[in-house]
């Protein structure tokens, strides 16, 4: 039954050639996926009900049109549905009914003396670990950017990309579209010349052009006009992996001087030796606040567009913006194609003169004057099954365990969040 499922779904995304020679070929491909969420005390308040079980479904279908092996065009739809008695679970979040998601065309520059390529149109833009550039997959709209970007490859291990973007605003009511005010820029070089390992260099500049954003001194409004500059390091040797990524930010907000920094280190190791490939790992993250949000500096950390529910608790309370993380974890894979793991966070502010913010980087909590800065700690227990590679499973299950600035400043019951999700691809 299983092999007969994969063949169906290969055949239908085999391309489809229209001359002898397969210069001119369409291809299509889709994705359906539904993901049941059970939500319980996500505002820490067991004495209000706003518990919800989610139920979301979200189906791509898309289309590529090869013309020649140097230019192609790509088209995708998206429908995203949920299915919550909440409103706040059905918000733009959430869903988003048909529309147009990617619709782009790629150039391959014919000759290898000029090794350039560019691609201009609505795409996806994911760089690194996504811990700034991210499709954040995940969500049930997922991310994408009205983008032209180029890339040059002179040789094999060395790349970049250099592009000018807007990223897209969901709109129910009518047609996504960019966010023509906020501009985002990028240059992203990529170099692979030592053996199993990666050096990455990065500078994004961020420009709001709308003249109302707020600055730190009463009345003061003005643009955003930022720069991030940093380095990613990853690589592996014998049974160990690591890896160090940090950035810093400076520009202006509002005519206030920008100063703020990230910081992400890991480590990890593989007991190859032992049943079902063990590995241990640690990791550290520190996302800069801002201890005075009256002195004129804004020194709160912008977390750009990232895919943060990979990386700080998949509870989804976290992201790269006045936060401190320590998280170990331990992953076995009983079989090829499934893996269990079990993480472990500690999270506390980098100061409690700024708020606390969730992967979406909207907050949480606002700041409290003389709060503790400790968050709480996330247990996080994941299970993936790729089954074949067109149909994959998960479920897991997170438990925040509320700390002393929830309590500070407001109600502090525990959360819990579970999950269970099914994918199929073509």
């Amino acid at each position: 039954m299983r092999n007969r499922f994969d063949e169906i779904l290969e055949r239908a995304g085999t391309p489809i050639s229209f001359d002898e020679e397969g210069k001119i070929q369409l291809e299509f491909d889709g994705e359906f996926r539904y993901r049941l969420e059970y939500r319980d005390d996500f505002n820490f308040n067991n004495a209000t009900f706003e518990d919800d079980a989610v139920n979301l479904l979200r189906t791509r279908l898309g289309m590529g049109l090869k013309l020649c092996p140097s230019f192609q065009v790509y088209a995708q739809g998206q429908d995203a549905e949920s299915f919550a008695d909440r409103q706040a679970h059905k918000s733009n979040a959430f869903v988003n009914r048909w529309d147009l998601r990617q619709l782009y065309a790629e150039f391959q520059s014919p000759r290898e003396t000029i090794p350039l390529s560019a691609k201009v149109g609505r795409q996806e833009l994911s760089y690194g670990d996504q811990r700034f550039v991210g499709a954040f997959g995940w969500s049930n709209v997922a991310r994408v950017f009205d983008a032209a970007k180029v890339i040059y490859t002179p040789v094999d291990w060395f790349q970049a990309d250099a592009w000018f973007s807007q990223v897209l605003k969901v709109n129910r009511s009518q047609a996504d579209s960019g966010q023509h005010d906020d501009n985002f820029y990028g240059l992203y070089m990529v170099l692979k010349s030592f053996r199993d390992h990666v050096l990455d260099t990065f500078l994004f500049l961020r420009h709001n052009r709308n003249n109302e954003i707020a600055g730190e001194k009463p009345g003061e409004l003005g643009q955003l006009k930022e720069y991030t500059v940093g380095n990613r390091f990853k690589g592996e040797k014998w049974n160990f992996d690591y890896g160090i990524e940090w950035a810093v930010q400076f520009g202006s907000r509002a005519h206030d001087d920008i100063e703020a920094w990230a910081w992400h280190n890991e480590m990890g190791y593989t007991f190859d030796v032992l049943l079902w490939d063990p590995r241990i790992h640690f990791e550290y993250n520190h996302g800069s606040g801002d201890s005075d949000p009256r002195d004129g500096t804004f020194e709160s950390f912008d977390n750009l567009f990232p895919t943060n529910h990979i990386h700080y608790g998949y509870i989804d309370f976290a992201s790269l913006r006045n936060m401190r993380n320590i998280k170990i974890g331990v992953g076995v894979k009983p079989h090829e194609e499934v893996k269990f793991s079990v993480d472990y966070h500690w999270f506390f502010l980098d100061t409690n003169g700024s708020p606390w913010f969730h992967a979406g980087q909207a907050v949480i909590r606002p700041k409290t004057a003389g709060a503790s800065t400790t968050l709480g700690q996330e247990l996080d227990l994941l299970m993936t099954w790729n089954l074949t590679k067109h149909l994959s499973f998960l479920i897991g299950y997170s438990y925040f365990h509320a700390g002393a600035f929830v309590r500070d400043s407001g109600t502090t019951d525990d959360a819990n969040f579970f999950y269970a999700q099914t994918a199929v691809r073509i």
